[in-house]
């Protein structure tokens, strides 16, 4: 009989999706996440000892908001609009088209299984 747990899997799909630096604009892509059910976490960011001598009114903030991956373009498409976020860069395609792209890429070989042959360049003593 086989045993049920099974070790060494990790499901990791957390991906950096946005840093923010207002209280306001974490406040509104909050309310956003919330309405259209994307689960997300905060990472807080410690603020350096010159920001914190020269932020006066207390209302700037560092954080970066975490998402799974697979909402990535459902995330961005509800957060637009929002001032003080910066978004980090995955690229223009999405999941499927980067899929598709891996089995061209394999199909363009002449026998996947084939590993290239490796050049061994010889180093004189001249030198």
């Amino acid at each position: 009989m086989s045993s049920i747990i099974q070790t060494n899997q990790v499901f990791n799909n957390e991906i950096p999706f946005c840093r923010v630096y207002s209280i306001d604009s974490k406040k509104m892509l909050e309310e956003r996440f919330l309405a259209h059910r994307i689960s997300y976490f905060i990472e807080w960011q410690d603020k350096s000892f010159l920001q914190r001598l020269f932020d006066r009114k207390g209302n700037k903030i560092v954080c970066t908001f975490k998402i799974n991956k697979n909402e990535l373009a459902r995330a961005k498409e509800i957060s637009e609009g929002i001032d003080g976020i910066k978004y980090k860069d995955y690229g223009d395609f999405d999941a499927e088209d980067r899929i598709r792209r891996r089995s061209e890429a394999v199909k363009s070989q002449p026998n996947p299984m084939i590993l290239p042959a490796l050049k061994i360049e010889e180093i004189s003593d001249d030198e």
